[in-house]
């Protein structure tokens, strides 16, 4: 028997929630629509705002290489202009790849 699973699906009022960092200072719905192209729900959307990544690509790259919300949470000087930062703000801004992100998280796994 096929169980009926609802696709992921981030809604505006997630968004919302994290302010202008989450939706870039562009339309929330835009913001949302991003995170649910990249097969996140509002939870796990919620869990990768809070790490302060706020671009969907550079979660879904992080989550590919097996890296949780709550590992790219630590904070790095690495990667752009040595000031402290998580890192999952340091791969969303462009200072880390997810790949240099994944190898930094290491050790919390």
């Amino acid at each position: 028997m096929k169980v009926y699973e609802p696709p992921a699906s981030t809604g505006v009022e997630t968004i919302k929630q994290y302010g202008e960092l989450a939706d870039r200072g562009g339309d929330p719905a835009v913001a949302a629509q991003a995170w649910t192209d990249a097969g996140f729900d509002d939870p796990v959307t919620a869990r990768w705002l809070a790490a302060r990544c706020f671009d969907a690509p550079a979660a879904r790259a992080l989550a590919d290489m097996g890296v949780s919300p709550e590992q790219a949470s630590k904070r790095t000087r690495d990667g752009g202009d040595g000031h402290p930062d998580t890192i999952a703000y340091k791969v969303a801004n462009g200072d880390l790849t997810a790949r240099q992100a994944a190898a930094r998280t290491l050790s919390s796994r």
